[in-house]
């Protein structure tokens, strides 16, 4: 079993993380800590009740071997039990540090999952949920060099963080990894925001310059993500309903007058957030990767 503390446990991520690990095989929550709450858990998260007994309590790092933190102001706290305990992993859900100033592991675990695997990082970095989403569309073009011009990307965002997106701080961590696939990539991320259709759910339309016809990009799309366990290519239209309350990125492909439009459609607060963040407790502690994540379809 892994001894886990979490961070923030009044935040809607912290929420989602105890629903996925009280039902994980190998999973222990032994405290969840918060600035501004007390008592048991289930005054904050109502969904937890009747399944979850736990209470607010200090944040006891000694006495775990991974904390997922939720919670900006608790880093400081992470930091320091990192540097004086080399067996402890952090896995930063709080956005408190940029993508470039974070430093760890980037924690999207279609592109790092050999490297959590092997490497065995202290601190995994989780991507924001669109980046993610976007990035996701955007990794096989990138990574056969294949990403040419500018992407335009429509992002139809939820409410779930009571926050609208980071266009900024998005487009700075897509840039920084599409570089990392292809050093000579060239061109501008544009984002324009929309309003979604459901609260938890998020879609990303992204649009790129057609280097092969269809058939060939869904054979390349359909390759990357062969052996990946929540990522599928699926020749249907697809929205972000068809993904709530589950740990999975749904992809789209359509070729049309010279461009191709990927659809890419994931659950913000499970693939996007918490359910992200236990794929990569799972792959750092050499669990097989759908452990406690076989959720409702």
């Amino acid at each position: 079993m892994i001894d886990i503390g979490i961070t923030g446990g009044e935040t809607i991520i912290a929420g989602e993380l105890v629903r996925l690990l009280i039902n994980h095989p190998d999973a222990n929550v032994k405290w969840v800590s918060s600035h501004s709450e007390h008592g048991k858990l289930t005054r904050v998260h109502k969904g937890l009740i009747g399944e979850c007994d736990l209470e607010f309590s200090e944040p006891l790092v000694d006495e775990v071997e991974l904390i997922f933190n939720c919670d900006p102001f608790d880093s400081p706290l992470c930091d320091e039990a990192l540097a004086n305990n080399d067996k402890l992993r952090v896995i930063e859900l709080s956005r408190s540090y940029g993508f470039v100033e974070g430093g760890g592991m980037y924690g999207l675990c279609e592109i790092n999952r050999k490297f959590m695997v092997h490497d065995c990082y202290g601190y995994v970095l989780i991507p924001s949920a669109e980046a993610m989403a976007v990035l996701l569309a955007l990794v096989p073009l990138a990574n056969n060099h294949l990403l040419k011009g500018d992407v335009d990307v429509t992002v139809y965002f939820n409410n779930c963080f009571n926050n609208d997106i980071n266009v900024n701080s998005i487009k700075q961590e897509i840039l920084a990894v599409t570089k990392a696939f292809d050093s000579e990539f060239a061109g501008a991320v544009n984002i324009k925001q929309e309003s979604g259709a459901t609260t938890r759910g998020l879609k990303a339309v992204v649009e790129v310059s057609a280097t092969s016809d269809i058939d060939s990009l869904k054979d390349l799309y359909n390759a990357y993500y062969d052996d990946h366990n929540f990522t599928f290519v699926v020749n249907q239209t697809v929205e972000d309903a068809d993904v709530i309350n589950t740990n999975k990125c749904l992809l789209n492909l359509v070729v049309d007058d010279g461009k191709l439009h990927l659809t890419s459609v994931i659950d913000a607060l499970l693939k996007g957030s918490a359910g992200n963040a236990v794929h990569a407790m799972n792959l750092l502690f050499g669990l097989h990767e759908k452990a406690g994540l076989a959720l409702k379809a």
